[in-house]
């Protein structure tokens, strides 16, 4: 409270004395003041504008002073200074009665300290007062030029507080059917958003306050004030309001203005103004370009759909309803498309599309959800409703593919012969799993196989696994591919299934763990995954064979986490359980795959000692959209946390999965959704690998 000027008091007193004695006190308490003496009550008001005194002291003693009108006087003043009366008396009565005059103390010239200490008091509190205040007037004026900016923007903004809207703007509430923001605010935002769509929102308002949100946009639909379906895509950005974090969440607006002319072009000549898939030359177009690039993981497929029984459907709601009833199903394909496929429309009820998943159960599992979806919907036009259900044809796509044209007609096949069965189903075309192995014999691969092993012509993949409840960092899902005579990369699904079936697999597997040693010492990785086959879970000579290779190589057993499919640990429960055992006791890692789609995935967690389980990608497809996957999820979560067991998700593709994941406690993710976010994922050349013969294993 020191001041070189002074503080401004006004003191009213007759005496001289009594100003003397209060600079005094003041002085000595190092609190240098500049008094202002008024003997007259009517000059108080002029007093208060001038000075702008931080004090008012009163001496009631003295006559012509009412200490009531002199308290209320001063309380009309725009900042009104504290007012202290002195008196040559101070009892608890006098006391009282001066606080209800409007005082905030009674005070003597004959005990000084306490003097003093009340000034002190009096005047720390008048300056936070006036503190306070300046807060609260940036604050309004932040919270009106805020509102301003909100009113003036094209976007749709809400800000979210716990759960529940504390701002939004005139474009949000017309979104929603409201008359204005005002009459939103204080309502639970998940109210606003489909009861499917809620469980992904959760999650992303929970990652984006822990910054763990980056620039995505969720698919999600909106709840009207009349209860129809807004289809949305939402922006979330952390932010603060009033000191507390919050979430803004962000309709865009106008998104043609942000597309450039010929995304714009595209949009209107190349794809159906109703569906906004593409017209069916544009589509065989596009595909026959995406199909001449070479997949670097994973499987293509192509999908085939068609509405059972729309005869009976256009008997319901009328020719002029049935288009926009096709709209509405084009929307709910479009809440399951994903950024690599391609949709298109081949006219009439007919759509196809092109899929990019990691293995074809995950195209099959994505057919079945959509496939749920539909049956499970009420499809609303024009006050008349209807249900709709669909069958979708479907065929794997081979590297060697004969024509589009072949493709096309299979799934079309498949989509009739499913139709012929009863319809609402999905049928897999009979040579789609077989059609990757049949271009070459398993002898010629066999062939191909030991060559590769003693040439060296076997490469690693590193696929990021990335952070979500718990942080990670270093940390990738090992792969192996083949150098071919043309040296082009081949996918695995292509050459370990007749590896397994001549036996070799397990020749392959220590190729993959030698080099994965050597990659380790090279990088220095936190952590590597590395896949074992059964031949290698059932081999008595492993555990020999991998201890001196560790002692070769010199890395951190705890560097290297083997990993077993689900499938593989059930069939030979005995041998696997020995296996992890063994090789945590080395100091190894131990992961258990492909979890979930076994017949009893919670007791084969709660029996097999592991350090990580990785949930299989095929229940990641649609997640966001089915409540029964989502229970089983978060179920298996539960009793890995519950155990002290790490939870991965395999193969993420979105982020409305990614938010779902996020409300289940997944601790990390990996997939193409990681991929897509900058992480390198390859190191296929420069990792020495190890030339292993044939003899060695």
């Amino acid at each position: 409270m020191n001041d070189s000027v002074g503080v401004p008091i006004v003191v009213l007193t007759h005496s001289d004395e009594n100003l003397s004695a209060i600079n005094t006190v003041l002085r000595e308490g190092a609190h240098p003041a500049h008094c202002i003496r008024l003997d007259q009550p009517n000059l108080l008001d002029e007093a208060l504008v001038e000075h702008g005194p931080e004090l008012v002291m009163l001496f009631t003693d003295e006559p012509g002073f009412d200490a009531a009108n002199i308290a209320a006087r001063v309380q009309e003043h725009v900042m009104p200074p504290p007012l202290l009366l002195v008196s040559g008396r101070v009892d608890e009565h006098i006391i009282a009665t001066a606080l209800e005059s409007g005082a905030r103390d009674v005070v003597s010239l004959v005990h000084r300290n306490r003097l003093l200490a009340v000034i002190e008091r009096e005047l720390e509190a008048h300056r936070l007062r006036k503190a306070l205040d300046g807060v609260l007037s940036s604050a309004s004026t932040y919270k009106k030029e805020l509102r301003d900016l909100m009113e003036g923007a094209s976007e749709a903004i809400a800000d979210v507080q716990e759960g529940i809207v504390v701002a939004c703007n005139s474009a949000w509430a017309g979104l929603f059917g409201y008359a204005d923001g005002d009459s939103m605010e204080g309502l639970p935002v998940m109210d606003m958003f489909r009861p499917s769509d809620q469980s992904a929102l959760k999650g992303a308002l929970v990652a984006c306050l822990k910054g763990k949100w980056q620039d995505e946009k969720l698919r999600v639909a909106g709840l009207k004030v009349d209860g129809s379906e807004l289809p949305l895509e939402v922006q979330l950005e952390k932010t603060t309001l009033d000191g507390d974090p919050a979430v803004r969440v962000i309709v865009p607006g106008n998104t043609h203005a942000e597309q450039t002319p010929a995304e714009l072009l595209e949009q209107a000549v190349f794809k159906d103004p109703s569906t906004g898939f593409y017209h069916r030359h544009y589509f065989l177009e596009r595909l026959e370009e995406r199909l001449k690039d070479p997949l670097s993981g994973g499987t293509r497929a192509m999908v085939y759909i068609r509405p059972d029984n729309f005869s009976r459907v256009h008997d319901d709601i009328g020719l002029l309803g049935t288009e926009a009833l096709l709209m509405r199903l084009a929307e709910s394909l479009k809440e399951f498309m994903q950024p690599a496929d391609i949709y298109g429309r081949f006219g009439g009820t007919m759509f196809v599309a092109l899929l990019e998943r990691g293995t074809i159960n995950d195209a099959v599992a994505w057919a079945e959800k959509l496939l749920k979806t539909v049956s499970e919907q009420v499809f609303e036009v024009e006050n008349q409703s209807t249900s709709l259900t669909c069958t979708i044809g479907l065929t794997e796509v081979g590297r060697d593919f004969d024509s589009v044209a072949t493709l096309l007609e299979e799934a079309e096949q498949a989509c009739r012969a499913g139709r012929d069965a009863g319809g609402n189903r999905v049928q897999i075309t009979q040579n789609g799993n077989v059609s990757i192995r049949t271009r070459e014999t398993d002898e010629l691969w066999v062939q191909r196989l030991r060559h590769a092993l003693m040439k060296n012509r076997l490469r690693l993949v590193h696929q990021p696994i990335t952070s979500l409840t718990e942080e990670i960092d270093g940390v990738f899902d090992t792969r192996v591919r083949l150098l071919d005579e043309q040296d082009e990369l081949v996918l695995p699904s292509e050459f370990l299934p007749a590896a397994e079936r001549a036996g070799i697999v397990k020749n392959i597997d220590r190729w993959v763990i030698g080099a994965s040693f050597s990659f380790c010492a090279a990088k220095q990785p936190e952590l590597a995954f590395v896949r074992l086959s059964r031949d290698s879970v059932i081999d008595p000579t492993l555990m020999d064979w991998l201890l001196a290779r560790q002692q070769k190589s010199r890395i951190r057993a705890e560097q290297i986490c083997f990993q077993v499919a689900e499938d593989v640990v059930a069939q030979q429960l005995k041998q696997a359980k020995q296996l992890a055992e063994d090789l945590r006791g080395l100091g190894f890692r131990f992961a258990v795959d492909h979890v979930g789609t076994g017949r009893d995935s919670a007791q084969l967690i709660r029996h097999v000692p592991m350090d990580y389980v990785k949930i299989d990608g095929s229940l990641m497809q649609g997640l966001h959209r089915d409540a029964d996957t989502q229970k089983t999820v978060g179920e298996l979560t539960r009793i890995a946390k519950q155990i002290g067991i790490r939870t991965v998700a395999e193969r993420v593709e979105d982020a409305n999965t990614m938010a779902v994941l996020w409300q289940l406690g997944i601790a990390y993710i990996q997939g193409n959704y990681t991929q897509l976010h900058g992480v390198v994922l390859e190191d296929t050349m420069s990792v020495p690998a190890v030339n292993l013969s044939l003899a060695e294993s």
